[in-house]
């Protein structure tokens, strides 16, 4: 009974080489050139969706001088914030391009505040109507979209 174990043994072990081995063939191990591509492709796209993201912040500037002012408060919070947040993205892209690496605290921390920019713009939006509300809305989206660009560098 002894011995009819250790042959089965040695048959798995064999198995498991051979299979560790032909797993390991040129097709499936990843091309770094490839791989780093691919980061430099999320984190110009995640650019992209900054610079977009900054235009309708401007726009959202411009349609403050009507609004309450509670409103207005409210509204110029949401944009600082919205502000900021794209700003630590872009510095958090540019840190993730130098270092030819996506996996970063700073990208990790730049999502957090895009998510707190959009908490902000929902609850202004919803003090207000018509163009103002439209644009903090757009801007809303715009901040989904980097976010979502964002999240996509750390894949």
């Amino acid at each position: 009974m002894r011995t009819s174990r250790i042959p089965l043994a040695s048959v798995a072990l064999g198995t498991a080489l051979l299979l560790g081995l032909t797993g390991c063939s040129d097709d499936s191990t990843p091309d770094l050139g490839e791989l780093g591509a691919s980061i430099s492709s999320a984190v110009d796209s995640a650019k992209q969706s900054a610079d977009a993201a900054g235009v309708a912040i401007d726009d959202a500037r411009a349609q403050l001088e009507d609004l309450a002012p509670d409103a207005k408060a409210a509204a110029e919070d949401a944009i600082d914030s919205s502000t900021t947040a794209i700003d630590d993205a872009k510095a958090a892209l540019d840190e993730a391009s130098a270092a030819g690496s996506s996996t970063s605290a700073a990208v990790t921390e730049a999502e957090a505040a895009l998510a707190d920019a959009r908490a902000k713009l929902d609850a202004a939006a919803e003090t207000v109507d018509g163009a103002a509300k439209s644009t903090l809305e757009t801007l809303a989206a715009k901040v989904d979209e980097l976010k979502a660009q964002l999240e996509a560098t750390q894949n």
